[in-house]
Order: C-alpha cells, then sequence, then structure tokens
C-alpha cells in the first residue's frame, strides 16, 4: 500500500487520493499504538509521574504520520482534555 498518495482536486469532485491519504494516517496510527502498546481510541486509566490519576478515552495530542524513535519518549497524548508526554506516565490500563 502506498502511503504517500496524490490528492486529486479536479473538477469531477473526486476524492479519492484524499481518502486514502486518511486511511494510510489512520494505519500509521494504530501500528504507532500497537508497538508502543498504547490503547488509543479506547477508555483507559492512566497514572501520571506525581499521583495523578485520570480516566477516559486516550488519544494522540496530535496526529502524526512518522514519530522518530528518539523523540517516543516526548509524544504528546491526550485523555479527554488533559494533555501529557508518554515519558510522564507511570501506567496506563485498558478499562473496556
Amino acid at each position: 500500500m502506498n502511503l504517500q498518495s496524490e490528492l486529486s482536486f479536479g473538477e469531477d469532485g473526486n476524492e479519492e487520493g484524499y481518502t486514502r491519504w486518511l486511511v494510510g494516517r489512520q494505519v500509521a496510527t494504530e501500528i504507532l499504538a500497537r508497538k508502543m502498546g498504547l490503547p488509543l481510541g479506547h477508555e483507559v486509566e492512566v497514572w501520571l509521574v506525581g499521583g495523578m490519576r485520570l480516566r477516559g478515552k486516550l488519544r494522540l495530542q496530535e496526529e502524526a504520520l512518522f514519530i522518530e524513535e528518539e523523540r517516543v519518549r516526548h509524544l504528546g497524548l491526550r485523555v479527554d482534555n488533559v494533555s501529557f508526554t508518554y515519558r510522564e506516565m507511570e501506567s496506563c490500563v485498558r478499562l473496556d
């Protein structure tokens, strides 16, 4: 599957390139989550350094196709409206 597809904005209104690009982003996000053991899109209980507990849906702060391996510790995450980084997380348990 070619993840770098062409975005076609022709007069015919065909959105096939954009749709393929969105699917590619979703697949890349799912692969990243699996590699890191993160249950993105699911209800979780997260404990952060300092004893703060969060409950809610785990998401990325910003969607990204590529995360450099040395930058993973700085990956921005979010549970509902609370943002934090991967390195601030002590534990994450899927609740659903």
